[in-house]
């Protein structure tokens, strides 16, 4: 394979994900991969001719395997594929490594230098269904590291309620991704299971174990960028914790200073919104998972 050691990011949408991936990314060894992963293969919204570029990309995936290995909404166990089709996907993982990318992450190693894109570990964002790739991954890179972000369910629920989702089918959801990232940890060494409660708890702490599990060394990084998202306060207003003027602007912070960028409450701020009839909808089907993560 051309990739080594790649570091794949599993999670929810709206669930953290994105600030652990920018965390890891903050790292001169590392290069994001520019998008989530199925955006790799199904392009981007709001995209024209780039998406149907990354759609004609997929097409021997899909037309391969019978399946559409890296969609979201897929909540199945991924088929294996063969060898030349695996060597295609990292094929294209590496070349989109390397493009250049709009507002780049840039560090310097404790050289002074930042080493070859190419020479950089990949880190791959996997939402929702795509989780279930873990399976493939971890047969095309044996030196892979898997990292799952777990959040609580009530505060993941809410978000997904804004969205039209109704608590029984956003509890099925939870359940089947859960499973499947427990599941996991349990017969893999290099799959990790961390909390965004551990992340808004203690951020330094937090940000020294993912570089432990990453295999990074954290001494050579003496900033992290993020980037302002809106997160929900006591009033059940969402705001910006820092920046705003633009959506997404990017901003670099001292380890110190990571526990002002987040909103602490954020997980009881939106569990608040949600009524006792729509918790008890989504626990009868997303119990298990529920205790199982330690949140029941």
């Amino acid at each position: 394979m051309l990739n080594h050691s790649p570091i794949f990011v599993n999670g929810f949408q709206r669930g953290g994900t994105n600030i652990l991936v920018n965390l890891i990314a903050s790292h001169p060894d590392v290069e994001l991969l520019g998008g989530e992963t199925h955006e790799l293969f199904l392009g981007k919204p709001g995209q024209t001719w780039n998406k149907w570029l990354a759609r004609a990309i997929y097409l021997p995936v899909v037309t391969i395997t019978r399946q559409h290995i890296f969609s979201p909404s897929v909540l199945e166990e991924r088929r294996d594929p063969p060898e030349f089709l695996k060597r295609y996907i990292d094929a294209h993982f590496y070349f989109s490594k390397r493009r250049p990318k709009p507002n780049p992450i840039h560090r310097e190693n404790e050289n002074g230098k930042r080493n070859h894109n190419e020479d950089r570990r990949l880190i791959c964002k996997n939402v929702n269904g795509v989780v279930f790739t873990t399976s493939l991954f971890r047969t095309m890179y044996k030196d892979a590291v898997f990292l799952a972000l777990v959040r609580n369910g009530f505060a993941l629920c809410e978000g997904f309620l804004r969205r039209g989702w109704t608590a029984s089918r956003f509890g099925k959801f939870y359940n089947k991704i859960c499973s499947k990232i427990l599941q996991d940890a349990r017969t893999m060494d290099n799959y990790h299971v961390v909390t965004f409660e551990e992340l808004m708890a203690d951020p330094s702490a937090f940000v020294q174990k993912v570089y432990e599990y990453s295999r990074l060394n954290i001494g050579e990084v003496d900033h992290f960028q993020l980037q302002a998202k809106p997160s929900m306060d006591k009033d059940g207003n969402r705001k910006y914790s820092f920046g705003g003027k633009v959506d997404r602007e990017r901003r670099w912070f001292t380890r110190d200073q990571l526990a002002s960028c987040f909103r602490a409450d954020v997980n009881e701020n939106q569990i608040a919104q949600l009524t006792d009839e729509q918790k008890n909808e989504f626990l009868k089907e997303a119990r298990y998972s529920m205790e199982a993560l330690g949140y029941l």
